[in-house]
């Protein structure tokens, strides 16, 4: 019997004799983090003379990325004890945190007690303000970024379906920007050329850098980070954040992803936390692995998905949608809705494979988003053979919501 996480739970499934099974998951034959590399880094860096005099402003991540905020905080605090600081937790469209998931972003790290913690709201066009323009489209970013005269950016690189990578500029595109700038970014992500892993050529990745790049920021000091499959370090890289993150990626890469010269007939994407909590984070997995699947062939990713939906805008979006062809249609539109993205993509790589899922969901909610129900994998298994009458080809990814496959045919 073959374990998968699914929430607190574990299903099993069998294989059957002649089929083949192989298991992918993050690599962990890395050195863990040395602090001692970052402590040289940031005294060669001064670092201490970044945050001397003043308070600064701390960007985080929110609690959808597994980024060791808190970890580092601590280090930070610990080597530099007249740091002060404000944070900013860069929510994106993301709904505001709440207080258990404030918990989870600054973990151990006790906040001082004259912190301020801002939370961006990319509809609250009171606390934005305009930067200019791109393509004749107003750019607007969060207001308080400009009430202090050095930034600190933390952040984590791993695989993105769309962007490439996380990490870096996505911290100020979409993590600080206004809603229609990151609808018109992500409206990009209908391109074949916005995968995990492509960052060169990639619509989305080369958007974010554009605005980034149209930013003009108070002093900015960047730390990413890279993390393993147990949430430990594995890296830090610090210092200007086109080249920090650039150190990150080439580490994620090697972390994240995996080459194969076949593909199968069958792959299981296995949701961990923190992207398994919902339906909307489940497409992680589905982007990252589906082009190991066969022409024809069969995807079904796992997530228990224990917070529903996740993004009730996507879902209602999809209940307005006749079906896959008006999906697709709309994705095409001048100023596409928000959400169409993650919609068309699912559509059209049903064209190709059969798009499964397997969720503590109701059956209707799951295809409103155009997703099959799995009943089990067992299920799926027997299907499949009955289908084709052979031994099947199965390939299990653990930790697809951030584990990418490179295919080379």
């Amino acid at each position: 019997m073959t374990k998968i996480a699914f929430g607190s739970e574990e299903l099993e499934f069998t294989i059957e004799p002649g089929d083949s099974l192989i298991e992918r998951e993050p690599t962990d034959d890395f050195p863990l983090w040395n602090p001692d590399k970052l402590i040289s880094q940031l005294e060669a860096d001064r670092f201490g003379d970044f945050c001397a005099d003043e308070k600064i402003l701390i960007i985080v991540n929110d609690a959808h990325r597994s980024t060791p905020t808190g970890e580092i905080l601590s280090f930070l605090y610990k080597q530099f004890p007249d740091l002060s600081a404000d944070f900013i937790v860069a929510c994106g469209n993301h709904p505001a945190p709440s207080d258990e998931e404030l918990q989870k972003i600054f973990g151990r790290f006790e906040l001082p007690a004259d912190t301020k913690v801002i939370i961006h709201d990319s509809k609250d066009q009171a606390s934005l303000r305009e930067i200019g323009e791109i393509n004749g489209c107003k750019q607007f970013l969060n207001k308080h970024l400009f009430n202090y005269k050095k930034l600190l950016v933390i952040g984590s690189v791993e695989p993105h379906y769309f962007a490439g990578f996380t990490g870096g500029r996505k911290a100020f595109l979409p993590g600080l920007a206004d809603f229609e700038t990151t609808r018109r970014n992500h409206a990009m992500a209908v391109s074949d050329k916005a995968q995990p892993l492509a960052i060169d050529g990639n619509p989305v990745a080369e958007d974010m850098q554009r605005f980034f790049d149209s930013i003009d920021l108070p002093d900015l000091y960047s730390i990413q980070a890279v993390v393993g499959r147990k949430h430990d370090v594995i890296d830090c890289f610090c210092g200007d954040i086109s080249k920090s993150f650039k150190a990150a990626v080439q580490l994620a890469e090697q972390v994240y992803s995996f080459a194969t010269d076949r593909q199968f007939d069958l792959v299981l994407a296995e949701m961990r936390p923190p992207l398994d909590r919902n339906l909307y984070q489940l497409q992680k997995a589905l982007e990252n692995c589906h082009a190991a699947v066969r022409d024809g062939g069969t995807i079904v990713a796992i997530s228990k998905c224990t917070e529903g939906v996740g993004n009730d805008e996507f879902y209602h979006l999809a209940g307005k949608l006749q079906d896959g062809d008006t999906a697709l249609s709309h994705a095409g539109m001048d100023q596409p809705p928000m959400g169409i993205h993650k919609l068309s993509r699912v559509v059209r790589m049903g064209q190709r494979i059969t798009v499964k899922t397997l969720t503590g969901l109701k059956q209707e909610i799951v295809e409103q988003v155009f997703f099959e129900s799995a009943v089990s994998i067992d299920a799926e298994i027997q299907k499949l053979r009955s289908e084709d009458n052979k031994p099947l080809s199965i390939l299990l990814v653990r930790d697809a919501g951030l584990m990418a496959v490179k295919v080379i045919l």
